[in-house]
């Protein structure tokens, strides 16, 4: 079946010269890190994951999961301690700082400052996946996002979710990005991001985000049927993919732990985002190959197949 959607893809495009670049397996292939026998988890760099709230428990889950199948050495977990312990127990792999919440949602206060000025920085990080859009989480995005543009600019850091729609209640928010930034909109996200309504953005996915990762300066993970991935400076590849199973809540917050995960392995931002939507794509594949049709295919089940979508060297 995938085979089929990139042999129909590069027709297509074989008509169309200035399409993006396909993301075949053997560019997927290509970027893949290597895993050298005598290596040691430290090999593998570390990941941040903040995410969760009462409400979406599940979004942090697997997104948690999905970086922790993604081959990082460490993923550190920051959630609201109303829903540490649930979370804790279903995944012991993760190393877990607890936030101080107000009604199931993160909030700034002294606490939960000091964890963003000690604690990130350091490795790549993935913040949004069912964090919610309370003003105290806002608050809390925001003074994450003036410690990485003033103190580790370069640092990546992937924007998901609801911390994507609490960016657009701010008023030029793409000139208070870190340098390093992967922002993964749906068509949906993407139009209130961009103030363009959903269906002109549907008729002209490419050359919108084409023009808009140019003007944000940074990599665009544009999801939907055939997602495109641009860089900062307009290159664009397209995934060859489009089937239902991924029509789930809860596959996005996959792709995103996949996605920081692989940043923490090394891979740019571009190459990153190409390697992961081929893999979340390839796994919901194999996925529905054992749950049945697209429609019974769960995003914990493309969690479990992460692992044989990188059975590809």
């Amino acid at each position: 079946m995938f085979a089929e959607h990139e042999s129909a893809l590069k027709k297509l495009m074989s008509k169309k010269p200035s399409c993006p670049a396909l993301i075949t397996q053997e560019l997927a292939a290509s970027l893949l890190p290597g895993r050298a026998d005598d290596s040691h988890k430290g090999s593998f760099g570390k990941a941040l994951v903040i995410a969760g709230s009462r409400q979406f428990t599940g979004a942090a889950s697997l997104a948690i999961q999905a970086a922790l199948r993604s081959g990082t050495g460490l993923v550190y977990a920051a959630i609201p301690g109303s829903i540490y312990i649930p979370l804790a127990a279903g995944i012991p792999e993760a190393i877990w700082y607890v936030l101080p919440d107000k009604k199931g949602s993160i909030i700034l206060n002294e606490k939960s400052h000091r964890f963003i000025e000690e604690k990130t920085g350091h490795f790549p990080a993935l913040i949004g996946p069912g964090l919610g859009q309370s003003a105290g989480t806002r608050a809390f995005l925001f003074a994450l996002l003036v410690h990485l543009f003033e103190q580790a600019p370069n640092q990546p850091l992937v924007i998901d979710a609801d911390a994507l729609n609490l960016l657009n209640q701010e008023t030029n928010w793409h000139d208070r990005l870190p340098n390093q930034v992967v922002l993964t909109p749906h068509e949906m996200e993407f139009s209130r991001l961009t103030c363009i309504p959903i269906e002109e953005i549907h008729s002209n996915r490419r050359d919108l985000a084409i023009n808009y990762a140019r003007e944000w300066k940074q990599t665009l993970v544009l999801k939907g049927a055939n997602t495109l991935v641009v860089s900062p400076n307009g290159d664009s590849r397209i995934l060859p993919f489009a089937n239902s199973v991924l029509a789930h809540g809860g596959t996005g917050d996959v792709l995103a732990g996949l996605l920081v995960g692989l940043l923490a392995q090394g891979l740019a931002p571009f190459d990153a985002a190409t390697l992961a939507v081929w893999l979340h794509a390839r796994a919901a594949e194999l996925a529905r190959e054992v749950a049945g049709p697209p429609a019974a295919t769960l995003p914990s089940d493309i969690i479990l197949k992460i692992g044989s979508a990188m059975n590809i060297t």
